[in-house]
């Protein structure tokens, strides 16, 4: 990430305890200002596309288990369940555990420790979470999402050498504490816990439904190995 981000000037309207609650929580401030503007108008339709392409690309079976790790407003959890799949989420956001639309489905979950049994999920997702942690949380993180796969890995995310790690477009002062790895060092640190690279999600000339403006980053999908056996679709 280039230079220091000043969330009082991003964020000018913010009193001193909302700063303090802005850090804890990915609020309703976090969800619309900024690049997040339309996200509570937008989240489905986006949620929709994702799961259409993880349907085309995976084949999945009906009674294949999702789950999307740090689900937002569950828009992909709305999406698969919709698809007549069995779709989870898991949000550290007291704000989307309230408000969202299919929270009867969504959980508290910390990526570093989420509450689920091992390969619980056929296929996991994660979109956007793991540029907020610093490098321990990072390495136990992945250990988890391994832990709790028992097929395919979705995972989305910030590169170090991604146009949107400067935050031109999108200002995060959430994402100063994270540790942005390049693209090489993330898909080393994923084969190491067992997974094999398949493909990217979206081209990269492709935009994003909710961020039209902004260039799709780390997008790849995974596929889970034991001892170099690849699951019985």
């Amino acid at each position: 990430m280039v230079g220091k981000v000043n969330i009082s000037s991003l964020f000018p309207f913010l009193n001193m305890k909302n700063k303090l609650d802005f850090f804890k929580n990915f609020n309703y401030l976090y969800y619309t200002t900024n690049g997040y503007d339309d996200y509570l108008e937008r989240f489905e339709k986006q949620g929709l596309d994702y799961a259409e392409r993880l349907e085309k690309i995976l084949k999945p079976k009906k009674f294949w288990k999702f789950l999307d790790v740090g689900c937002g407003m569950g828009g992909i959890v709305l999406a698969l369940r919709k698809l007549g799949y069995e779709a989870l989420g898991t949000e550290v956001s007291s704000f989307c555990l309230k408000n969202s639309p299919v929270k009867k489905w969504i959980k508290f979950g910390n990526i570093c420790s989420l509450p689920f049994t091992n390969k619980f999920f056929e296929v996991v997702i994660t979109i956007d979470a793991l540029c907020y942690l610093n490098k321990k949380e990072l390495k136990k993180a992945i250990k988890e999402l391994s832990r709790i796969t028992r097929r395919f890995l979705y995972v989305e995310t910030i590169c170090k050498d991604s146009p949107n790690a400067i935050q031109k477009i999108n200002p995060d002062p959430l994402r100063k504490r994270g540790v942005l790895l390049t693209e090489k060092e993330l898909i080393s640190i994923f084969e190491k816990e067992n997974f094999q690279l398949l493909g990217k999600l979206f081209k990269p000339e492709e935009k994003l439904i909710l961020s039209p403006n902004e260039k799709i980053d780390f997008n790849y999908v995974f596929k889970k190995i034991r001892a170099g056996v690849l699951p019985a679709q």
